[in-house]
């Protein structure tokens, strides 16, 4: 049998950072973006979820999987952010009522200026297809910020989203740095997530609402049942007691 090790799942900024910690630490691990049963051939002794939200239904047969199994699921789940209170503001609960949402205002600031609205995107890669063929893309421009990865950037032209429109930058931004680039590219509303302050949803909504854009937010998802984390020290803290302390042959 394969040796166990750690199973890292997730493509985020905090995954990045988890990665590189876990190599100073000398621990194993395996970093994926997708699971299937073939995957488990390599045994994990623990899974750290540091994925998008948007990823939950994605990662639900993985969940319980470690729960048959009796093998910890360690999720890093951002705190919720504190929205101020504004008009300007459209929380929604889930994708479906975020384009709900967006149909309404872009069909609204369309009949008001009579000409196409720009929306930006910040919500990643993942679910780009469904904005694209909504009936409200015909009366919106399309700006989308995705990470620096050619094959996102490919998966938006595929899609039908020109260069121009493609922001292919890593956060986390500043305020200052969103406020430039929704004003370069004349964003009327913003669409994005709430991955909580270290995901920079406050510097994108603080942004958004000094240029009076619109925004419509998807809200998080309630959190996980089972072993849940705020932020990366925090879990480092529980790794560092709960495996190098009962597990020194980890590392590597």
């Amino acid at each position: 049998m394969l040796a166990k090790m750690i199973m890292l799942l997730g493509e985020t900024a905090a995954a990045r950072e988890i990665s590189v910690c876990l190599r100073h630490r000398g621990i194993k691990f395996k970093r994926i973006q997708t699971w299937t049963e073939k995957a488990s051939l390599q045994i994990p002794f623990l899974i750290i979820d540091a994925s998008p939200p948007s990823s939950s239904v994605k990662f639900a047969p993985l969940r319980q999987w470690c729960e048959q199994r009796s093998i910890p699921y360690l999720r890093l789940e951002r705190p919720e952010t504190i929205l101020p209170a504004s008009s300007l503001i459209y929380p929604v609960d889930s994708w479906e009522e975020a384009l709900l949402q967006l149909e309404q205002r872009v069909s609204a600031m369309f009949q008001e200026k009579g000409r196409p609205v720009t929306v930006f995107v910040t919500t990643g890669s993942h679910q780009l297809e469904s904005i694209v063929q909504s009936p409200f893309a015909r009366l919106a421009r399309l700006v989308v910020r995705v990470l620096p990865e050619g094959r996102l950037v490919q998966k938006c032209q595929d899609i039908g989203i020109p260069p121009r429109d493609i922001v292919a930058m890593q956060g986390q931004f500043s305020k200052e740095v969103n406020r430039v680039l929704f004003k370069f590219y004349g964003a009327e509303i913003l669409l994005t997530r709430d991955s909580g302050s270290a995901g920079g949803t406050d510097t994108k909504i603080s942004a958004a609402l000094e240029l009076g854009l619109e925004t419509v937010l998807v809200k998080r998802i309630k959190p996980n049942t089972g072993l849940t984390v705020n932020n990366v020290n925090e879990l480092l803290d529980w790794v560092d007691t709960n495996i190098l302390e009962v597990a020194p042959n980890g590392r590597s």
